[in-house]
This record gives structure tokens, C-alpha cells and sequence, in this order.
């Protein structure tokens, strides 16, 4: 696989291609494009070839490298977090979540279902800090999920929004179209 990776048949435009540190110049970025960038991450599909194109057309100011090597930086850190080489903050608790924080680092791992109460705190998060600051609703409101966490899951209630409407668009049509016929 490694000797795949390397060699010159991966198009600069995969997902799977990155530059080397030498090419890469430190870029600041903003919380505003921190967010953009984060949301377009949620909305889009990671596996998609035009991965990094879609996410510039979100970020505006920031080149296709700029956010190939921004993704990058983000793959590297979720790496050295679930490897267990960056230890997990101990976030303060509300009094409503002592109880949660005592087994916090028990729950945080994958393949855990999101419970009701999770969901609801991740509502209420989506409404204090928005759509796409997932680590603040992570540190702040869902405890026991980690921002990457609480972006898939967010993306998944997203799209299930998205195609319950839908449905209920295909009925309204549909019965709007039976009340038609019946007259």
C-alpha cells in the first residue's frame, strides 16, 4: 500500500495526495474559516474525488492546497488523539453532568450510540455555538463525544433532515394530486 501511495499515478486532486512539509506554507486561519471549513467537512462526502474543490468553493480566500493541507493537519490531529499520544482534556462539568464526567473517558470511544439526552445537549448546542463549531459543542454541551464525533453526527441528522422533508414534500404532492383526481 505504501509503495502505492507513492507513486506518481495519484492525481494531486485525491483525496489521498498531500504535499510534502517542505512545499507547505503555515497559513493562519480564522474561527470564521475554521467553521466554513469544518461544515463544508460535515455536508460533504470525504470519499469524493472532487473532495477538496467542494471545500474551497465554501472557504472563500483559501486555495485547493491551502485546504488539502489544512484537512491534512486535521487527519494528523484526530490521528495523535485516537492513538492516544495527545491525552483528552478533563472539560468542566455543569452540576448535571458529574455524574457523566466520571466515566467520560469510557465513553468516548467508537461505535458508541448517541443516547437521547446526547442528541438533545447536541440540539441545544447546535443552537448556542451553530452549525459547524463542533468542538465547542463537544467541550461545552455533549461531553461524552468528541468534536469528530458530534461533526458525524451532525451530518448524519443533517441529511436525515433533509430527506424527511423531502418525504413529506412527495406526500403533500402526492395527496395534493389525489384531492385533483378526486374532483
Amino acid at each position: 500500500m505504501d509503495s502505492y501511495l507513492n507513486e506518481s499515478h495519484i492525481d494531486e486532486n485525491s483525496p489521498l495526495y498531500f504535499s510534502s512539509p517542505a512545499q507547505t506554507n503555515h497559513i493562519e486561519w480564522t474561527f470564521e474559516e475554521n467553521k466554513l471549513f469544518e461544515n463544508a467537512i460535515a455536508e460533504c462526502k470525504l470519499d469524493s474525488p472532487d473532495l477538496f474543490q467542494t471545500i474551497a468553493s465554501k472557504v472563500p480566500g483559501k486555495t485547493i492546497q491551502q485546504i488539502k493541507e489544512h484537512y491534512e493537519a486535521l487527519v494528523e490531529d484526530i490521528e495523535m488523539i485516537e492513538s492516544g499520544c495527545v491525552p483528552l482534556p478533563d472539560y468542566k462539568t455543569t452540576n448535571n453532568d458529574r455524574d457523566l464526567s466520571v466515566s467520560t473517558h469510557q465513553q468516548r470511544r467508537k461505535g458508541v450510540p448517541w443516547t437521547k439526552e446526547e442528541h438533545e445537549k447536541f440540539l441545544l448546542g447546535l443552537d448556542m455555538f451553530g452549525k459547524g463549531d463542533w468542538r465547542s459543542i463537544s467541550r461545552n454541551c455533549v461531553l461524552s463525544k468528541t468534536p469528530t464525533q458530534v461533526a458525524s453526527h451532525a451530518q448524519k441528522y443533517f441529511i436525515r433532515l433533509e430527506k424527511s422533508s423531502a418525504a413529506s414534500k412527495s406526500a403533500t404532492s402526492t395527496a395534493m394530486a389525489t384531492l385533483h383526481s378526486d374532483h
